[in-house]
């Protein structure tokens, strides 16, 4: 039993939550061609999706402190420092959560897109709490529609991002990580490699379970 339980802490599987994701890339499949034009990326991070977008691509984040190369305009989400109706498509990708004033940052892209522009904004629903550094808000799918509609967008489609294995794999991270003992290892090592290669291949999808809800919407006049 011994032996056993050495060889379980010798490959015992790191818990990282990355990996129970597909890359940016492959979740806009299907998505390229809304992004033509003037594309803004809002809250790009350290993510390079100009390889895919085939209009112009303007990364914006607020300032680090960090090196970051990949960043062409630093400012906050609700003072985006270009014109009324600059862009073509906005891209934001799990920012939303991240920020104390969503309705400020929704207004802010309405002014930012041209009338007609498209809005493609992807926000967390069945995701543990996660810092960076705060974390205020999850969405239903509903509650994302309306919250485009009240500023001024024609919402076109609401959908569920992810497999069901990639909401549970999540969940069993924060259940798993701190379980103490021989029996926390066994469980890391029985079930988390098993979820985790489901997670990024599985296209089970439970809209009530949806890690995260992505949203179309359009610029009203």
């Amino acid at each position: 039993m011994r032996a056993l339980l050495r060889r379980i802490q010798g490959i015992e599987p790191k818990l990282e939550v990355g990996d129970l994701f597909p890359p940016l890339e492959s979740e806009l499949v299907g998505y390229e061609h809304l992004f033509a034009g003037k594309v803004l990326n809002a809250g790009a991070g350290h993510r390079d999706i100009s390889h895919v977008i085939p209009g112009t691509l303007t990364n914006q984040d607020i300032e680090t402190g960090l090196h970051n190369e990949n960043i062409h305009v630093f400012s906050p989400l609700h003072e985006i420092p270009f014109d009324d109706g600059h862009f073509d498509a906005i891209i934001c990708n799990a920012v939303l959560e991240h920020v104390e004033n969503p309705h400020e940052v929704v207004a802010e892209f309405h002014r930012v897109l041209r009338p007609g522009g498209v809005l493609y904004l992807c926000v967390p629903f069945m995701q543990p709490e996660h810092l960076d550094p705060t974390d205020f808000q999850r969405y239903t799918s509903d509650g994302l529609a309306t919250l485009a509609r009240v500023h001024g967008f024609e919402v076109r489609e609401v959908t569920g991002v992810h497999s069901v294995y990639s909401t549970l794999g999540w969940i069993f991270i924060e259940w798993l990580r701190p379980f103490p003992g021989w029996k926390g290892r066994l469980l890391r090592w029985l079930t988390y490699p098993v979820i985790k290669r489901k997670a990024l291949t599985s296209t089970n999808h439970v809209h009530s379970l949806a890690s995260s809800y992505r949203m179309v919407a359009v610029r009203q006049k």
